[in-house]
């Protein structure tokens, strides 16, 4: 397995976060929280704002095809509609609030953020909302993160 460096050197600190953001969002042994946290271990806060952000759209945009791919998910018989009958209630007694499950999943990871997004698709979230949604939560969370590995630095 390859360390942070490695990924940094080989790929350049700004496409070496987008890329292991984007990897992170279909892959769940990849861990983009571990990433950033190294990287400002390591070199500290001097990036952290262009770190995030990207951080943050490589998330999006690997989440986008998992979302897309379920937004068709509703229209199929069966188990896979069972599932998404079981979600659309527990929505329902949330509240019927679809974003704020998203976003709460998006900045705290609870519930897990892989089904969340998945779901998302599934209970037709429009897409313009989903990409706001979940840019602002994983903007907060990587931010948070940055900052705490930073306290922890001095």
């Amino acid at each position: 397995m390859t360390s942070a460096d490695e990924i940094v050197r080989a790929a350049g600190i700004y496409a070496g976060t987008f890329a292991v953001g984007a990897i992170s969002s279909v892959i769940p042994i990849v861990s983009i929280e571990v990433f950033l946290v190294a990287l400002t271990l390591a070199h500290g806060t001097a990036d952290a704002v262009p770190l995030i952000a990207l951080a943050t759209l490589g998330q999006v945009l690997g989440k986008l095809p998992v979302y897309a791919a379920s937004r068709g998910l509703a229209a199929i018989p069966g188990r896979q509609r069972r599932w998404i009958e079981r979600v659309r209630g527990w929505v329902a007694r949330l509240g019927n609030r679809p974003n704020l499950v998203l976003a709460t999943s998006a900045v705290f990871g609870l519930p897990p953020f892989s089904i969340i997004s998945t779901a998302a698709g599934a209970l037709a979230v429009p897409p313009k909302t989903f990409c706001t949604v979940v840019a602002a939560g994983r903007a907060l969370r990587f931010t948070a993160l940055v900052a705490i590995a930073a306290l922890y630095a001095r």
